[in-house]
């Protein structure tokens, strides 16, 4: 239950800070990857607790990956410029992907 409420804590300071900067877009777009991240994090979980006992990893590393997203949308939101960067490269990334 920690570990939800620090996800949501992490999503909420996501969505403030793209709304203080004018641009919902990128919250919905970092959420989304977190989704896709947390994901993988199950998938992974589910097929390595076969073989060990995963423990409370999974939930720290579903903790990290937010808390990395939402740092980064803060810091996206005090330099601009840095942010525009990583658009160009995803928005590149995803048309070759296409």
């Amino acid at each position: 239950m920690t570990s939800f409420i620090l996800v949501l804590g992490c999503v909420a300071i996501m969505f403030a800070a793209a709304m203080a900067g004018g641009k919902p877009g990128r919250a919905v777009a970092d959420t989304t990857l977190l989704v896709f991240l947390i994901g993988a994090i199950a998938i992974a979980d589910l097929v390595l607790s076969f073989f060990v006992d995963t423990g409370n990893a999974p939930n720290v590393a579903a903790v990290v990956c937010a808390a990395v997203l939402a740092l980064d949308s803060i810091y996206g939101f005090m330099a601009p410029e840095r942010q525009k960067q990583r658009d160009k490269m995803l928005r590149r990334w995803m048309k070759r992907r296409a």
